[in-house]
């Protein structure tokens, strides 16, 4: 199994639990804009605490290496994140549970689907969303590569600009905008 499959076959887990996510980072950009490549896997997903539970039931320790539960109940509740890593392909996902901040909701919402590989579809960030979040990722770490997963986007992308135009002032990325 590729590691696209791989990642694909974990998506669909998390769909057929009725687990909320979205596919962001560098495979959203890369998806939006211009291929590169990439190691990075990263889901957001949002769902009740139990969903922990459904987590460890989803992935086999045969399959997946899951972190205990307790320390997946405790990143479901401190909103934070875990790794999935699928002992065949090496392949590590990181799973972040999602924030409360009115961003993070609003992002959520906006999600979509679209076309990931052969025939599947995936949900998956806005465009604007992922580019706030690169933004957000190079003010932190000044990552080039954040900037060229920017620029691809809005090679490719049609772009909600007023939507865009609102978060850049509220999350403050005016000035890392501007390096666009």
């Amino acid at each position: 199994m590729s590691i696209l499959t791989t990642f694909l076959d974990v998506i669909r887990r998390f769909e057929d639990a009725g687990i909320d996510y979205m596919v962001v980072g560098s495979v959203a950009a890369i998806v939006y804009g211009q291929p590169r490549m990439t190691h990075d896997k990263d889901l957001v997903c949002d769902a009740p605490g139990a969903a922990a539970t459904r987590i460890a039931e989803l992935f086999p320790d045969d399959e997946f290496y899951v972190p205990p539960i307790e320390v997946l109940r405790a990143e479901w509740v401190q909103k934070g994140q875990f790794n999935l890593i699928h002992h065949e392909s090496g392949l590590k996902i990181d799973v972040i549970i999602r924030k409360s901040s009115e961003h993070a909701v609003e992002e959520f919402a906006r999600r979509r689907r679209v076309p990931f590989i052969g025939d599947a579809k995936v949900v998956m960030a806005s465009p604007e969303d992922v580019i706030l979040k690169k933004l957000s990722y190079f003010r932190e770490g000044g990552s080039e590569k954040h900037l060229t997963d920017i620029r691809g986007i809005l090679a490719e992308a049609d772009l909600d600009q007023p939507y865009l135009e609102r978060w850049l002032e509220a999350l403050s990325l005016r000035r890392e905008w501007d390096k666009i």
